[in-house]
């Protein structure tokens, strides 16, 4: 296969050559060569023998065309196989083929992925059943699904526990996709990624928002108790236990915040919900206004914006109304359009609350030891709406600062077709 450079004059051609065409050529010239020897030579030339050598010549004639267009066709054939298997080893995905005609379904093709993957070669792998990866603490509920899916000839997408050559284990997203030909499955097609970088952060996240949820909260509430006696105390003593009060509420309304925004943090959750923005933001803003009654808060734009969103976009967009117009004296415009099958929030600060630099870091999506935010509530909006397949962009040298959502709009009728808790995430990726 790969003797055959691409750029050859014999796969140029043959890239040009179908089966089909090389048949009708082959029969366009073989019925030439016919009619020429069988008719037209017999009544140009009287000498038998010259008659004889000259079909003799026609014959050859034919046999060399045949054997160019055979080879024209092969090479094409091989270049094409060439290309593909270059494509398939180069993927950074695991690729594997399986013969589910033979016993335990061994592999009859690997990638090179796979081999960076797993570290087997595969003069180690063809021929054995993918189970090898498998080991000491491989979810057996997870290979059962796996089978049973390989089982019914269907389509199937689970992440196991495996090991690689080495010993060291890994997590890999399997899935096993049957090859159909005439109702026939002639091969099952598996295909491996290794995720443990993100099922590793998955586990931290966990650990994370736990002690954020559980031990944090507890130790906060023990707090809280304490600076209720304090706040019966001397004036001096209450006057330090209502700032203590004031500081731990704080803490316990944000980890409240971020146990709302858990599955945009881990990433994982694609549950979808319709929302209509305006009724959302005009809702959000009567509140703040009912709370303080100094803040001036306008909306303005469209009577109607309606998304399906992810279901933390609510949350994220109190949290930056809440932002910019939660405190006495606040001044902010959010402007709510519907352009070129968008719905673009606009959201113009005039009390100072968007810091420049806590926008400039948000905007470029990294925070380091020197430049961070001050608060949580801009990076939960950002998240919120990437997850609602959304873009979020600010404009920190503006006078005011802007933050500017732009989400995909939806028609009426999608969004009542969407209903709470449901989602699409598409078909399995394999992995």
């Amino acid at each position: 296969m790969r003797s055959f450079r691409p750029g050859s004059r014999v796969t140029r051609l043959g890239s040009r050559l179908t089966p089909v065409r090389i048949a009708a050529l082959y029969a366009t010239f073989g019925l030439a060569l016919l009619v020429v020897s069988d008719y037209v030579l017999p009544r140009l030339v009287t000498d038998p023998q010259l008659l004889r050598e000259l079909q003799a010549v026609k014959g050859a004639v034919e046999i060399l065309a045949s054997a160019v267009l055979v080879y024209a066709l092969v090479a094409s054939a091989q270049r094409e196989l060439h290309v593909k298997e270059r494509a398939l080893d180069e993927a950074p995905v695991g690729i594997t083929l399986a013969d589910p005609h033979q016993d335990d379904n061994p592999l009859v093709y690997v990638n090179e992925g796979f081999e960076r993957i797993t570290g087997y070669s595969a003069s180690e792998s063809l021929g054995r059943n993918c189970r090898f990866l498998q080991g000491e603490h491989t979810d057996e509920r997870a290979v059962a699904r796996l089978r049973e899916g390989i089982d019914a000839r269907e389509p199937v997408s689970v992440e196991l526990r495996n090991y690689r050559a080495d010993g060291t284990p890994f997590w890999n997203r399997v899935t096993v996709v049957p090859v159909e030909d005439d109702g026939d499955v002639r091969a099952l097609l598996g295909i491996q990624r290794d995720v443990t970088d993100r099922r590793e952060r998955e586990q931290r996240l966990s650990v994370l928002n736990r002690v954020l949820r559980h031990n944090l909260r507890n130790r906060l509430n023990v707090v809280l108790a304490r600076v209720t006696r304090l706040e019966e105390s001397d004036a001096e003593t209450a006057a330090e236990a209502a700032a203590i009060r004031e500081a731990t509420e704080e803490l316990l309304r944000l980890t409240e915040r971020i146990q709302e925004f858990d599955a945009a943090i881990v990433g994982d959750d694609t549950t979808t919900r319709p929302v209509d923005v305006v009724a959302l933001v005009e809702e959000t803003a009567a509140e703040l206004r009912a709370e303080r009654p100094s803040t001036d808060l306008t909306v303005r734009g469209a009577d109607e914006a309606r998304v399906v969103a992810h279901t933390t976009l609510d949350a994220a967009l109190r949290e930056l109304l809440g932002l910019v117009g939660g405190t006495e004296g606040a001044r902010c415009v959010v402007a709510v359009a519907v352009e070129d099958g968008s719905v673009v929030v606009e959201v113009r600060d005039y009390g100072g609350r968007l810091r420049p630099s806590d926008l400039r870091v948000v905007g470029r999506d990294a925070e380091t030891p020197l430049e961070h935010l001050q608060g949580i509530e801009l990076w939960l909006v950002r998240w919120a709406v990437e997850k609602s397949g959304g873009e979020f962009a600010v404009d920190p040298d503006a006078d005011p600062a802007v933050v500017r959502l732009r989400l995909p709009a939806t028609d009426v009728g999608d969004a009542a077709d969407a209903t709470d808790g449901s989602g699409d995430a598409g078909p399995a990726a394999g992995g």
